[in-house]
């Protein structure tokens, strides 16, 4: 047994000092816990240097294994190494109407997948170096292929499990690598690989969901804007010759046709420029924090598609925290996870705020719900009565179904509504420049008539 000073936060929200006996630090950590206390940082009082929980790294010697644990775990919230430190950088990448862009990672599929192979040969007793091995031997992604014989040569020369994967976050997303730590330190590294399997299979569902709500639209704009590229490109300077041999007075809206399809066709190049132009000042822009706020409260702010993203954010972030914190991360470092998930900088900016009001002794409840825009009052008081009652992972995980059901449901009703107005969209489109060819004619067969 050995003595640790912690400092914590009670279920008030207020700061708490005090020492306590523990066989580790994780053990401490569990302790602390169960008395209703949220561990911040835990120093072992007889060594000089302070730990802060979630900041050690676990050596070479303590082995993997399934079964009882010795301990709740504290695993390591964002693993700095050499090879991880400048790949880690790039994770923080903007996201729009729930998507990622430029991500680097394996597939959330692939994924799920490979921590539930993993799980399976962890608990039928196979070496975790071996497990690896075979799983690499076995996927179909080259990028998983050789991240994973990488990891296996790693573990073979003594690195810990958890090291290893991190040695590779541009591959493994910190959400992973603290799982598989959670699990190498507490000896259930079946469990937590299950719990991280379930967590990307119900990810991904969700975002499917969004994606499929998505696809349509996106598919009828695209179909709409080649047709009417095609129209002006190939059919319009036909009726511009017969105009200007005619020698009638146009309309608005065929000078307007007209001009436009004398531009794309004498004019491409610039057209092209512009398209260029606009696309590579879109993807800078998105990179810098501005524009990253910018794009998280458009995202936001959409009819319709706002509120499912709001949705599907608050699905991501109960299911995200309810998963640390039931791996008995600190709740300092399940926060700082769940806001690298988190797509919509606004999201990672509240996180960041609830994190320093931990430390100064306010509630995780309490400086969220300063955001109502973000987290709805429901949200806030069940993380509230959670803090309260020291089954915030149960009501959080309660919250994430609930959400994850409703963005599957409005996905569902999201795509069943657009299918007949983007049919609709198009056919305007196409009718709006047929008209304005046909206009001319009508004035011609007029005065003929006449």
């Amino acid at each position: 047994m050995a003595l640790f000073r912690y400092q914590a936060v009670n279920r008030a929200g207020k700061a708490v000092r005090g020492q306590i006996e523990a066989a580790d630090a994780a053990a401490a950590t569990a302790d602390l816990r169960r008395q209703g206390l949220f561990p911040m940082r835990i120093d072992p009082a007889a060594e000089g240097r302070a730990r802060t929980l979630g900041l050690g790294g676990r050596g070479p010697e303590q082995a993997v294994r399934s079964g009882t644990p010795r301990s709740r775990a504290v695993p390591d919230p964002e693993v700095r190494s050499p090879a991880g430190t400048e790949r880690a950088a790039k994770g923080d990448r903007p996201a729009f109407f729930g998507l990622r862009l430029g991500e680097g990672r394996v597939k959330v599929q692939a994924l799920a997948v490979f921590c539930r192979q993993f799980a399976t040969l962890v608990r039928a007793g196979v070496p975790a170096a071996r497990s690896v091995e075979i799983l690499a031997a076995q996927s179909e992604s080259r990028t998983l292929k050789r991240t994973l014989e990488a990891v296996a040569e790693e573990v073979r020369q003594g690195t810990a499990l958890r090291q290893a994967f991190a040695n590779h976050q541009a591959v493994f997303p910190p959400l992973f690598i603290n799982m598989v730590g959670a699990g190498e330190f507490s000896g259930q590294l079946d469990l937590m690989l299950e719990r991280a399997a379930q967590f990307y299979e119900r990810e991904r569902a969700t975002s499917q969901k969004i994606m499929s709500a998505m696809t349509y639209p996106t598919v009828v704009l695209v179909i709409a804007l080649g047709v009417s590229v095609f129209l002006l490109t190939s059919v319009i300077p036909t009726f511009a010759q017969t105009f200007a041999q005619q020698g009638v007075a146009l309309p608005l809206p065929t000078r307007i046709t007209l001009g436009l399809s004398r531009f794309l066709t004498e004019r491409w190049y610039l057209a092209l420029a512009l398209v260029a132009a606009v696309v590579s000042g879109g993807i800078a822009g998105a990179r810098t924090p501005a524009g990253r706020r910018w794009l998280g409260r458009i995202s936001l702010a959409v009819p319709v598609f706002g509120r499912l993203n709001r949705k599907h954010a608050v699905a991501q972030f109960s299911r995200t925290f309810a998963t640390l914190v039931r791996a008995a991360v600190p709740i300092l470092d399940a926060l700082d996870l769940a806001k690298k998930v988190m797509g919509n900088v606004l999201y990672q900016e509240a996180l960041t705020e609830a994190q320093e009001g931990l430390r100064s002794g306010r509630t995780v409840a309490e400086v969220l719900g300063r955001y109502p825009r973000l987290f709805p009052p429901m949200v806030v008081q069940m993380i509230a009565v959670g803090e309260e009652t020291g089954t915030l992972d149960d009501l959080l995980d309660k919250l994430a179904d609930f959400y994850e059901t409703d963005v599957q449901e409005m996905a569902a009703r999201l795509g069943a509504l657009l299918e007949p107005m983007m049919i609709l969209f198009l056919a305007v489109i196409v009718g709006l420049i047929i008209l304005s060819v046909y206009l001319p004619m009508f004035q011609m067969m007029n005065f003929v008539g006449s």
